[in-house]
């Protein structure tokens, strides 16, 4: 195993990642830019293993691939201590998460028969609906411009609701929606 890390600077030990994104894993709550904001502050702030700006970069490609707070931490894993440290950070940056959703599963098949459980669970229902329309709603802020994208809204809650399209088809059909409107515009 290499002991330099993929910079060429202070090598950081595999214990050091592990540690720090089980610590970031466990305590970052609030969503992605929240994890985001705590893992910039450790690994960059606080332990200097990355440069302001290549953190940005990771975060960048981050987002681009998909759950973007697990591909920075790769990206710093990896930054570290190549494919190793992009494996030791995603598995320690996803353990806490893991585990508890193990542990709640566990509880809920064991006890879902509970009145109380079940009224709880009836509760939940309508906070995360409302904390989904919460985020559409910040999310369109700045993007609904033009007819296009809320035609494309439109479609796919009817699809979806009514028509009962896969979700799927209605992720395509979007994409190649708005792919066709940059081809068109440009």
């Amino acid at each position: 195993m290499n002991d330099v890390s993929i910079s060429g600077e202070n090598p950081t030990t595999l214990n050091e990642i592990a540690k720090e994104f089980l610590i970031i894993g466990s305590s970052g709550f609030g969503g992605g830019m929240a994890i985001i904001a705590l893992m910039q502050e450790r690994c960059v702030s606080h332990l200097h293993w990355l440069e302001p700006e290549e953190f940005a970069h990771g975060v960048a490609l981050g987002q681009v691939l998909g759950p973007f707070a697990l591909n920075a931490a790769t990206f710093v894993g990896f930054r570290l201590r190549g494919a190793v440290g992009a494996m030791v950070a995603a598995i320690a940056f996803m353990a806490p998460s893991v585990t508890i959703v193990i542990a709640l599963s566990a509880l809920y098949f064991k006890y879902h028969h509970i009145p109380a459980l079940q009224s709880a669970l009836h509760g939940i229902g309508p906070v995360v609906i409302a904390l989904i329309v919460t985020a559409a709603i910040q999310l369109a802020r700045g993007n609904m411009k033009g007819i296009l994208p809320w035609v494309i809204v439109i479609s796919a809650f009817t699809g979806s609701i009514i028509w009962h399209v896969p979700i799927v088809m209605i992720l395509l059909i979007s994409a190649l929606a708005g792919a066709l409107e940059l081809i068109l515009i440009t």
